[in-house]
């Protein structure tokens, strides 16, 4: 890796050390090349009591984002997804999209800000535009940034040493009419409609359309 590439890993794993034992299964999955940002992500395997895995990512937070001055949020972020524990993670099976979707959404997440001097915070959402799907077959075409309820606020804000914060959101993928729907009436709106047909955020494959 060239070494001009900044990295977050002892920021992220220095945290995760506040939460998880030395018996927690954590793998991660180490990005070979790198520009602009260093992009990795921990594997958090689900256990008998937390049953779902948590990917996570890092790299995002290792350079401020350009958050307008008017906004309200963090220049520092990161971006997490909880995946049902029987979810195939294995490297073997990442040649199928069914499987690795979810780190390559939260890939390009993470690029996204730096490049294009822009932000990502909450409510913000990325995907396909068209009707094409994420992967084939699962039916969403986009993911939104929100808020977690499954994990605590203290294992979702990092205070750094000056007193600012790493906020990570957790990602919930959508299909296409809820992404227009939310784009039509806001992030608020369509939370509701979550809490109304009880979706959860552990990512569930042939779930519910909310909006259609």
């Amino acid at each position: 890796m060239n070494k001009n590439v900044p990295n977050s890993v002892q920021t992220i794993d220095n945290h995760l050390d506040l939460f998880f034992d030395e018996s927690t299964d954590i793998v991660v999955f180490d990005e070979i090349e790198s520009e602009t940002i260093h992009r990795d992500i921990f594997f958090i395997k689900a256990t008998e009591d937390r049953p779902f895995h948590i990917l996570l990512s890092c790299g995002m937070s290792a350079l401020p984002m350009n958050v307008p001055s008017d906004i309200d949020s963090s220049e520092y972020a990161e971006v997490m997804i909880l995946l049902p524990k029987e979810w195939n993670l294995e490297y073997q099976s990442f040649s199928d999209e069914r499987n690795y979707w979810p780190i390559r959404i939260m890939k390009e997440l993470m690029i996204l800000p730096h490049p294009n001097k822009t932000w990502l915070g909450f409510g913000h959402s990325l995907g396909h535009e068209d009707d094409d799907e994420l992967a084939e077959g699962i039916g969403f075409n986009s993911v939104i940034l929100v808020n977690s309820v499954e994990l605590s606020e203290e294992f979702t804000q990092i205070t750094l040493d000056d007193n600012k914060t790493i906020d990570i959101y957790t990602l919930i993928p959508l299909y296409k009419e809820e992404l227009k729907f939310k784009k039509k009436h806001g992030t608020m709106k369509l939370l509701e409609k979550f809490d109304e047909f009880g979706i959860e955020e552990i990512v569930k494959l042939g779930r519910k359309n909310v909006c259609k």
